[in-house]
């Protein structure tokens, strides 16, 4: 319990170091040097996130690298185990994503500033319309070729299975023109959701070919998703699928 508490305590700390960045970032755009801002800002994400991973005593395995597009609109539709496969997606997948959030998040600081850097996206469930307008700039980011990760289960998995996925999660990916590239993640529940506490654990992220949705229409969704979770299904142990 005490290393849980002290790495929980770390993460928040590291995270307002790492803010130092920001009077840097801020100056590389007013000179238009958005590039190199973005280059900074994703390699202080992915340095954060790593090493809170090492930290935990998290080895990742990583399969299929040179699935990850070269630039471009891309979409990341991933299962959902724990609250770290966000850190784990960050730090190994080849890009810095933004994701689908609670709106509350947007109210803590610091953690607030690096997700909105990131681009994350910001739903407020008890409002249909608000949550319209989010997802509208998900849409607009996306399209700006700013990635995104949709965990489209909706939630994170209580029983060591894939859930089903909501064709609506895909209608950002669909409308933004983008490629879905399915992840699947393998035993990061193991990490932390298992027992409540951190745990040194191995943990696969495989990484498999993109999806296109060039001319996926709404009706088709629900096609799409059955078919990215099949993908996703594919490299999953079968004693839990």
């Amino acid at each position: 319990m005490i290393k849980t508490v002290l790495l929980f305590s770390y993460l928040g700390v590291y995270l307002v170091f790492n803010s130092v960045i920001l009077p840097f970032w801020c100056a590389l755009f007013i000179l238009g040097l958005r590039g190199a801002g973005r280059g900074i800002l994703n390699l202080s994400a992915r340095m954060w996130a790593r090493h809170f991973l090492f930290l935990v005593g998290t080895r990742v395995i990583v399969e299929g690298r040179g699935n990850v597009p070269d630039g471009g609109r891309v979409c990341i539709i991933s299962n959902h185990e724990s609250i770290l496969d966000i850190l784990v997606l960050i730090a190994y997948s080849g890009m810095t994503p933004g994701f689908v959030a609670k709106r509350e998040l947007a109210f803590i600081p610091v953690l607030n500033f690096w997700m909105f850097m990131l681009h994350c996206v910001f739903i407020d469930r008890g409002s249909v319309k608000r949550s319209f307008r989010s997802l509208e700039r998900g849409v607009k980011s996306l399209a700006r070729g700013n990635p995104m990760v949709i965990f489209p289960e909706g939630t994170r998995s209580r029983t060591g299975r894939i859930g089903e996925f909501r064709p609506g999660s895909f209608h950002l990916a669909s409308r933004a023109g983008a490629l879905i590239l399915p992840v699947t993640l393998i035993n990061t529940a193991g990490v932390f959701e298992k027992t409540g506490r951190f745990r040194s654990q191995t943990v696969r992220l495989v990484i498999h070919a993109p999806v296109p949705t060039a001319g996926i229409s709404a009706s088709d969704t629900a096609g799409l998703a059955e078919k990215v979770r099949g993908v996703i299904l594919s490299a999953y142990p079968v004693s839990v699928c």
